[in-house]
């Protein structure tokens, strides 16, 4: 347990470069979610986590190097940032000997290598055996599901099919976007976005997957993203944002870095993943390997 009075200084391992001015500011907010290990805040607007030492580093997260447990931080607390520290209640964050962390996900290999061929497939593979049985991965073995989840994503699939095949236009696409992928699902960071996720990391990697896309895959995932972010939690639009930028957490960089190698380490990579969250780090690979699968040859 890393917070065993009522009150303690903890100090910052690592902030994403996005967040690195935080060490130089000073902003107000509150506590928006806490759970186990991790805690969401509202910094003047800005969705920021808090996350223990033993959580990935995150395009979000301000990484502590203590590890264990955040329960004394409440939703609803006050948060207060000056002189390079976050309070909150009687907590206190120091963020002054924070490492700046690019979150920002590195070139990816051709597509055509044998060994990204291998690895794209051993990551699907992966996927479909390992997921957890909530999750969406059923979408990569088929798009035309039913239930009350998978079927108005597979539909939300098909139109993004017909967009980067150019059979549809970002009007015609948009609106299926927004009713039936946005926001589906539970949870802080709902499936239908995770998914979303998924997609633009793999467009923001692989551009030539929108090559029939009037503007290109800067155009498509702005569209995902702009549907989504109106239609879901804060929270989840703040990631969305983030892979809007190529950006992502460290088991993303694991991964890429894995395709240069070899398809046992990408299934190592993809096993990690798979383990972000009930659900999430599932859903978003789901995402990723039914774009990846459409980089062309």
């Amino acid at each position: 347990m890393i917070l065993s009075s009522p009150s303690v200084t903890l100090h910052a391992s690592s902030l994403p470069t996005p967040l690195a001015h935080l060490r130089q500011t000073a902003a107000g907010g509150t506590v928006l979610a806490v759970f186990a290990r991790s805690a969401y805040l509202d910094l003047d607007g800005r969705i920021v986590a808090l996350a223990s030492s033993d959580l990935a580093r995150g395009p979000v997260t301000i990484t502590l190097r203590e590890s264990g447990s955040l329960h004394p931080v409440v939703p609803g607390a006050a948060v207060n940032l000056a002189d390079g520290e976050l309070h909150i209640g009687d907590v206190a964050v120091d963020l002054s000997g924070a490492a700046a962390w690019d979150p920002t996900l590195p070139p990816a290999p051709p597509s055509m290598t044998g060994v990204v061929l291998a690895a794209r497939e051993v990551a699907a593979a992966e996927i479909l055996i390992s997921a957890p049985e909530e999750s969406i991965a059923p979408l990569l073995a088929s798009t035309t599901l039913t239930g009350p989840l998978l079927q108005p994503l597979s539909r939300g699939l098909t139109a993004i099919d017909a967009l980067l095949t150019g059979r549809e236009d970002q009007a015609t696409v948009l609106p299926v976007i927004a009713q039936d992928v946005a926001g589906r699902g539970p949870g802080l960071t709902p499936s239908g976005d995770d998914l979303l996720i998924g997609i633009v990391l793999a467009l923001w990697l692989w551009p030539g997957i929108a090559a029939a896309v009037e503007g290109s895959a800067r155009a498509v995932r702005d569209l995902l993203v702009n549907a989504a972010r109106p239609r879901t939690t804060r929270i989840s639009g703040a990631y969305l944002e983030a892979a809007r930028l190529g950006q992502a957490a460290e088991p993303w960089h694991v991964l890429v870095a894995s395709l240069h190698r070899s398809p046992a380490e990408t299934r190592r990579a993809v096993r990690r993943l798979l383990r972000i969250g009930e659900t999430s780090g599932a859903d978003t690979l789901t995402g990723f390997c039914w774009a990846w699968r459409r980089v062309p040859g």
